[in-house]
């Protein structure tokens, strides 16, 4: 199989529209838990989280719906903590990472990295990427900001030790050979530290940095989002101190080549140009839908959804509700193309959020 690298990103929607044509169903996400052992001030699913669950949709039925797609190039798992109830990991995460596996799918699983080694080693032999977030410019902002919506915080040890886990982990497994992927959300709080977070994950062995703007979504809704300029600026300053031999993967970002802003057009040749940068168009609602193991409703978005539900698992195929999706009026003021700079357009959160009364379909990007 073809190594992911900055030159083939499993996730990427635009190898659809460059091995069909077009855009199709190659990539679904599945949240399986609603357990989680931190409260994250940047998370977009916190009011989703509970303190105990009922997995409701049979696990054949799950991959009886997968097996319906036809063509399944990349694979999900997110939670809340996926890895946190071993019930979960024996009779879903493990599983379905198989299946994905087996199938020839690239497989995912986001973690907060801070449970025993042992765990993660039940699904390595299945895993492709394991997706951790670094949001942490110093210690302080891990005990502040990774527990800042948790009413019974533990100790201040007891999250240190956390914290040094997840480093211990994150080095462990990139000397295995797993690829660890550490993103950073671009917010008021971690822009004045993405010098020291971007380091700290060259230091921990991660062989990718994400960059994603933050956008206003459950309990990332109290934290104050940095406006395009700053969120443009931040980019650069990313760019003139980070280390040329980690890919650095930016995505959902708020910037378009056929903006008419100079400024725009300069950051994405910019980026477009540097060694080892990739900017991802989003899976969402492009390539990707994401379902649940709770009630099994199809949604564009695995979190802050506000386009309401495209179908069950129990009643509806993913092909379907990817085509009700891809035939709404909504879609029909996001999905554009641009084959000059392989664009696909902004997804739904960023056009509500920085767009709104722009038609992308009559905008045309001009190579850089």
């Amino acid at each position: 199989m073809q190594n992911i690298s900055t030159t083939f990103d499993p996730w990427e929607a635009y190898l659809d529209q460059t091995e069909f044509g077009r855009l199709v169903l190659s990539n679904v996400e599945v949240t399986t838990t609603k357990l989680c052992n931190m409260r994250c001030e940047h998370c977009a699913v916190g009011y989703m989280l509970d303190q105990k669950e009922e997995p409701e949709v049979p696990l054949d039925l799950l991959i009886s719906r997968l097996d319906e797609i036809e063509h399944l190039r990349a694979f999900s798992i997110t939670g809340g903590e996926p890895m946190l109830s071993m019930k979960s990991v024996r009779n879903y995460v493990v599983p379905l990472l198989r299946y994905a596996k087996e199938r020839g799918a690239r497989t995912q699983i986001n973690s907060n990295l801070t449970l025993p080694l042992s765990r993660y080693h039940l699904i390595t032999p299945y895993l492709d990427v394991l997706h951790i977030s670094h949001n942490w410019g110093t210690d302080a902002d891990f005990l502040e900001g990774g527990f800042a919506m948790m009413d019974r915080k533990p100790s201040e040890s007891a999250r240190l030790k956390m914290l040094q886990t997840m480093k211990d982990n994150a080095r462990a497994l990139t000397a295995e050979g797993v690829i660890v992927s550490a993103e950073t959300m671009l917010n008021k709080r971690t822009i004045p530290h993405l010098k020291e977070i971007h380091e700290e994950i060259v230091a921990l062995g991660c062989q990718r940095h994400e960059v994603h703007p933050m956008y206003p979504a459950d309990f990332a809704s109290a934290l104050e989002s940095a406006s395009l300029p700053d969120t443009r600026q931040a980019i650069h300053d990313l760019l003139d101190v980070r280390d040329e031999n980690v890919w650095m993967l930016f995505g959902t970002l708020p910037f378009y080549a056929c903006s008419d802003l100079p400024e725009d057009r300069a950051l994405l040749k910019r980026l477009h140009e540097a060694k080892n940068v990739t900017v991802r168009n989003d899976p969402d609602g492009r390539s990707r839908l994401n379902t649940n193991i709770f009630d099994g409703q199809i949604i564009v978005t695995d979190f802050g959804d506000e386009l309401g539900t495209l179908g069950t698992l129990y009643d509806t195929s993913f092909q379907d509700a990817y085509e009700t999706w891809t035939n709404s009026s909504l879609n029909a003021t996001l999905s554009c193309h641009c084959p000059a700079v392989k664009c696909l357009g902004p997804n739904a959160l960023v056009k509500q959020a920085y767009y709104p009364n722009v038609n992308f379909r009559e905008r045309v990007a001009e190579p850089f």
